[in-house]
């Protein structure tokens, strides 16, 4: 059996930028159980579900999207995607900062 749940749990939360620890903190869940979860031994209750698809701040419909490769964590289009779920989580002043990294970062690698 495909664990498409599991599956989805890890590509919205490496998309969202945030480690297992982070997102199962945040959920309340033990963070030992979200990798059973995204490992495909464990299933989550409704309620376990609902804590992590509102802490990745995604709504049923766009955590359980079919148009999305759940395969695709390698493409350019997704860490782009993880660098503006990263960015819109940030203060005003942190994201002045990470902006000016990340202009220095172009800089030095043309």
């Amino acid at each position: 059996m495909e664990n498409k749940v599991g599956e989805r749990i890890r590509y919205h939360r490496l998309k969202c930028g945030m480690s297992q620890e982070k997102l199962a903190l945040a959920a309340g869940i033990n963070p030992a159980f979200l990798g059973h979860l995204e490992r495909g031994l464990k299933s989550p209750t409704m309620t376990t579900l609902d804590k992590i698809v509102s802490t990745l701040g995604l709504s049923y419909s766009e955590f359980f999207d079919d148009s999305v490769d759940l395969e695709d964590t390698e493409s350019k289009q997704f860490y782009l995607d993880m660098i503006v779920n990263c960015a819109k989580r940030l203060p005003d002043d942190k994201l002045k900062t990470v902006a000016d990294i990340m202009l220095k970062l172009i800089e030095l690698s043309e």
